[in-house]
C-alpha cells in the first residue's frame, strides 16, 4: 500500500465516528491525519489544519447533516476541490447534498455498508480481507449489517398458482454499464456533428474566399452569398444536437447518483418507480 496522507474532513458532531474510522484505519497502516489527534501541544489550530489539509493527497469526507451545514467543512471541501486532491466521500447519515458533491459517488454506510467498507479499502489500497476490522466503527452510526439486496415479487404461473419470488434490484433497474453506454453514446454523436459543423465551416471559408481573390466567377456573388448562408443554417441543427447531448450526458450522471439512492431503498421500491426511474433513461439517451 503507497503511504499517501490522509486527511479527514468532518462536522464536530460526527466526531466519534470520525475518530473511530481514523484509529481503525491507522490500525490498518494507512496515514490518516484528524485534528484531534495530529494538532500538537500549543499549535495554532487554523494553522495546523491549513498544513494538513495542503499536504494532503487524499480527503476523507464525513457526510451527514451537520457536514452539509459546517462552514469549516465546505470550505475544506472548496480547497480539496481546487487543489484537485482525491477523494473518499462517506454518508453516514441522510441529507441533501450540496451541488458541488452531488457528482462525486460516495460510499454509504447507511444502506450498504457492505459495499461501501470494501470500496474505501479499495480506494485506499488496502486488502479487502481486513473489512472486518473497518466494520467496528458501524456501531458508531447505528448500523450493524447490510440492506437487502432484493424485492419479492408476486405473480401467477401458467396454472393460475401465486408464486413468491426474490428478484435483484439491478435485474430491475436500468444498469450502470447501460447509462455508461447511453454516455458513451452521446459522446460519439457529438464528435460526428462537430465534424459536420467544421466541414461546413471550411465550405463557407473557400466560398466567401473566392469572392474575394476569384475575380471571374462561375456563379454571380449573390448566388454564393446565399450559399454560404443556406450551408451555416444547416450547421444550426447539428450544434443544437450537441447542446442537447452535452445536457443529456450530464443529466445521465446525475442518473447514476439516482439509482445509488434508489437501491438504498429497495424493499421501498415500487414498481411505479422503477418504470419512472426506467421512462427518465430512456428520455436522456434520445438525441
Amino acid at each position: 500500500m503507497d503511504i499517501e496522507s490522509i486527511f479527514v474532513s468532518y462536522s464536530s458532531k460526527d466526531r466519534p465516528f470520525a475518530l473511530g474510522l481514523t484509529k481503525e484505519l491507522q490500525n490498518l497502516g494507512a496515514n490518516v491525519w484528524i485534528d484531534q489527534l495530529g494538532i500538537k501541544l500549543g499549535q495554532n489550530w487554523d494553522n495546523a489544519i491549513d498544513d494538513a489539509l495542503e499536504s494532503a493527497d487524499t480527503v476523507i469526507l464525513i457526510i451527514s447533516p451537520t457536514a452539509v451545514s459546517s462552514q469549516n467543512v465546505q470550505d475544506e471541501v472548496s480547497i480539496a476541490i481546487n487543489e484537485n486532491k482525491k477523494f473518499v466521500p462517506i454518508m453516514i447519515k441522510e441529507c441533501d447534498l450540496p451541488m458541488r458533491w452531488q457528482r462525486r459517488q460516495y460510499a454509504d454506510l447507511i444502506n450498504n455498508p457492505d459495499k461501501a467498507i470494501g470500496d474505501i479499502l479499495e480506494f485506499l489500497g488496502i486488502e479487502k480481507s481486513e473489512s472486518v476490522n473497518l466494520k467496528n466503527v458501524l456501531s458508531l452510526i447505528g448500523v450493524s449489517e447490510a440492506q437487502p439486496t432484493t424485492v419479492k415479487h408476486v405473480s401467477e404461473d401458467s396454472k393460475g398458482k401465486i408464486v413468491k419470488e426474490d428478484i435483484d434490484i439491478d435485474a430491475l433497474l436500468v444498469s450502470e454499464a447501460e447509462i455508461d453506454r447511453a454516455i458513451v453514446m452521446h459522446q460519439k454523436g457529438i464528435k460526428k456533428n462537430w465534424q459536420l459543423i467544421a466541414f461546413v465551416g471550411i465550405i463557407s471559408l473557400v466560398l466567401m474566399a473566392s469572392l474575394l481573390f476569384v475575380k471571374d466567377l462561375a456563379l454571380p456573388k449573390w448566388a454564393i452569398v446565399i450559399g454560404c448562408l443556406s450551408l451555416n443554417l444547416l450547421s444550426v441543427r447539428p450544434y443544437g444536437s450537441v447542446r442537447k447531448r452535452i445536457r443529456n450526458i450530464d443529466l445521465m450522471g446525475l442518473l447514476k447518483l439516482k439509482r445509488d439512492r434508489l437501491t438504498r431503498v429497495l424493499n421501498k421500491l415500487t414498481e411505479i418507480e422503477i418504470d419512472a426511474f426506467s421512462q427518465e433513461f430512456m428520455n436522456y439517451i434520445k438525441a
